[in-house]
């Protein structure tokens, strides 16, 4: 697995801690019960288990609604802990973790075409820069307040 994979994962997994730092019960609630779905579904076709094409289908919709769950997390976990957090950043951090997957995307392949910026591992780099800057800037933040 490489890198970035395994940097979702890592989202995947710290998601319900993100969400209980959320402090609201009905988003906790919802990515609990979305973590659990999850994994008793990914470990079902890991471990053989036959899948029809609705399936994959239904678990690629999971994925997409899971990690935006992780994002929505990430930005008021952010917020809750730097006030002065504004939407404006987080769209700027998104913009960015875009430009970078896109570039990162492009220079290894060198192919510049829309069809390559609509790439899925395009998008999911692009999560995950993004939640990176986002917790990098959150981080440096609470170091200079602790400093102070």
């Amino acid at each position: 697995m490489d890198v970035f994979g395994t940097l979702i994962w890592l989202g995947i997994l710290i998601n319900p801690f993100l969400a209980y730092q959320t402090k609201s019960r009905l988003l906790y609630r919802i990515t609990l019960i979305l973590f659990i779905v999850f994994l008793v579904t990914w470990g079902y076709a890991v471990v053989g288990g036959t899948v029809p094409a609705l399936f994959d289908t239904a678990w690629s919709f999971l994925l997409i609604a899971y990690v935006g769950l992780l994002v929505l997390n990430s930005c008021f976990v952010s917020k809750r802990f730097v006030p002065q957090m504004t939407w404006f950043r987080f769209t700027l951090f998104g913009l960015i973790g875009v430009g970078v997957s896109q570039a990162w995307f492009g220079l290894s392949t060198d192919n510049w075409e829309w069809s390559s910026f609509m790439h899925e591992d395009v998008w999911m780099m692009s999560v995950i820069v993004s939640l990176l800057l986002l917790l990098f800037v959150t981080m440096k933040t609470l170091d200079r307040r602790i400093e102070v």
